[in-house]
């Protein structure tokens, strides 16, 4: 006997009625008022949640057509996709944060260049969080010619990358950057530039970039057998990186040897240790050129952009640079060139090295060295304009404003490497005594000089008395940004707390940090005067730091007590 349900009462009724209009408006609101912050790629028809990939809301980047005949003196390369290879590559987006692995989807294209056809040739979209452009946009590309076409060469690689220089302005940073490492003695590969069609749309000029490979390699050793690594994005040496070649790719002993020698507490035996598993004298060379350059996105600074080879024949790991386009304090603010020589060394191969007695001293004297003999600011300077004239007729056959445009950062180019230079030889005469503490391990900080981000952001810096305290104020005007005081000290191994007061006004934001560092949580506007802290650590041999004291905001007003400012030793 089938059972009569009961009828809902008047208040379950209103209950449901009122749920599903709440379930309603919050679908309303998720979908339509605030999108998600990510718009998601679906890849077939019933993908699951690990196959959905973000999709970075970037602006398009900018291209014409050519509005003339484009000049026949670089390369001028032709790719053909099939549709549903390029509709795999189209559905491909970089997500690669906190060292996520993905596989990039290959394809198999075929190349024209000069009535020369190259066939099966391996194709995938290459770049990571800053260079990585969707398929349909201006993407970078990696082509293996000898992958499926035994021995086949293009201009003599079997391997290259095609780079959209959509963080690099001048297109130039890769070619000089390069070029000055090769005469420190650092092996790196060589690059060119080429115009690039896709299935017959025009892609405009591309840095083309000869692959990390066993052919590169044959260059610089007679053993070329040794595994090669790739650093991966954001990535600290370990025994999980990636092998682009080698004849033993899962012998990771040399990495655990390095990383065993790079973690020894007794700087003496560190020293010792080091060198019996890396190259360091070539090492040295390769971290005074990353400061030299203002890499701020390589190995040193950041742990970031950089190969890995081991030779054989020394039983030796050798440290090669990568992701050279953004030289020179590009983009602002990352690494000005007035940027200290003994900068934090953030890769943990870097402070070991830089920790010791031997590794510092060796690393001031190759400083000098190299800015004497490779960074001679004349011929640096001209070497990039005559780069420059190689590839503006280009430029200009696809948009003569565009070209004008790129006189100008190549003069800011030049601008900041012959600031950078100069700054280096300021540094490297002046006296390099630690910082003075009293009785109580306590050091004033009186000398400050004020900076603005970006340059000309609407910041007024000034120092100001009120009630008879000496006080660093910074104001900002309707647009905002963030404006900072700055003192360089040289500070022995240990550890430090650099403290003060400061308060704040109209929502805008303060800290006191390092260069370098990420920031500390902040004191927020609406408070009164409060005490700042930082602490840092300062490992062995004698390191210059950057202290900063920070204000942030649209608008609104800061103020840092100056008599209250100082470095405490613990």
């Amino acid at each position: 006997m089938q059972k009569t349900r009961k009828p809902l009462s008047p208040a379950r009724r209103v209950s449901r009625v009122i749920i599903w209009v709440a379930l309603a408006v919050v679908l309303f609101m998720r979908v339509v008022v605030l999108p998600p912050v990510f718009q998601w790629e679906r890849r077939g028809a019933s993908p699951s949640w690990h196959q959905r990939q973000p999709r970075f809301r970037r602006a398009p980047t900018v291209m014409h057509p050519p509005m003339s005949e484009v000049p026949k003196d670089l390369l001028r390369i032709q790719i053909e996709i099939a549709p549903p290879d390029a509709e795999r590559l189209r559905r491909y987006f970089w997500d690669g944060w906190q060292g996520r692995r993905q596989e990039r989807p290959e394809v198999r294209a075929t190349v024209r260049e000069g009535g020369a056809v190259y066939t099966n040739v391996a194709v995938h979209l290459k770049g990571a969080a800053g260079s990585f452009r969707p398929f349909d946009d201006k993407p970078a590309l990696t082509l293996s010619f000898a992958k499926y076409a035994r021995g086949q060469r293009f201009h003599g690689y079997a391997k290259l990358s095609l780079n959209n220089s959509v963080q690099d302005r001048t297109y130039l940073c890769e070619a000089i950057s390069r070029e000055l490492f090769e005469a420190a003695g650092v092996p790196v590969p060589r690059v060119d530039f080429a115009t690039v069609l896709i299935n017959g749309v025009d892609k405009g000029l591309y840095v083309l970039a000869e692959g990390y490979n066993k052919d590169f390699l044959r260059r610089y050793y007679r053993n070329v057998n040794g595994n090669l690594y790739d650093g991966g994005f954001c990535r600290e040496v370990n025994p999980n990186l990636e092998v682009n070649s080698g004849d033993h790719p899962d012998d990771r002993s040399d990495l655990r040897r390095l990383l065993a020698a790079a973690s020894e507490p007794a700087a003496a035996t560190r020293w010792n240790r080091l060198t019996q598993v890396l190259d360091t004298d070539r090492f040295i060379t390769f971290l005074a050129m990353e400061v030299l350059l203002c890499h701020w996105d390589g190995y040193a600074l950041n742990r970031n952009n950089y190969r890995l080879f081991h030779d054989l024949e020394t039983d030796r790991l050798i440290f090669m640079p990568h992701g050279l386009d953004q030289m020179f304090d590009w983009p602002p603010g990352r690494f000005p060139p007035e940027g200290p020589i003994l900068p934090t060394m953030n890769g943990l191969v870097a402070w070991a090295v830089m920790s010791t007695p031997q590794g510092g001293r060796q690393y001031l004297e190759r400083l000098g060295t190299l800015r004497t003999n490779v960074l001679q600011e004349q011929v640096v300077t001209q070497r990039v304009g005559e780069l420059a004239q190689r590839i503006r007729p280009t430029l200009a056959a696809y948009d003569p404003e565009a070209a004008r445009r790129h006189d100008a950062a190549v003069a800011s180019l030049c601008e900041r490497i012959t600031r950078r230079l100069r700054s280096v030889s300021e540094q490297l005469s002046a006296p390099r005594e630690p910082m003075k503490f009293d009785a109580s391990g306590t050091a004033p900080l009186t000398h400050w000089t004020p900076h603005v981000s970006p340059p000309r952001a609407p910041l007024t810096l000034e120092q100001v008395e009120e009630h008879g305290r000496r006080l660093l104020h910074i104001t900002a005007g309707n647009a905002g940004g963030t404006g900072s005081w700055r003192s360089r000290v040289n500070l022995e191994g240990g550890q430090y707390r650099f403290e003060g007061r400061a308060k704040t006004s109209g929502g805008s934001r303060i800290c006191l940090r390092i260069s370098g560092a990420r920031l500390p949580p902040q004191a927020v506007a609406g408070t009164d005067w409060v005490p700042l802290s930082y602490t840092l650590n300062v490992d062995g041999f004698m390191t210059e730091v950057e202290l900063i004291c920070e204000f942030s905001g649209t608008r609104g007003e800061a103020w840092f007590d100056l008599e209250s400012l100082r470095l405490v030793r613990q």
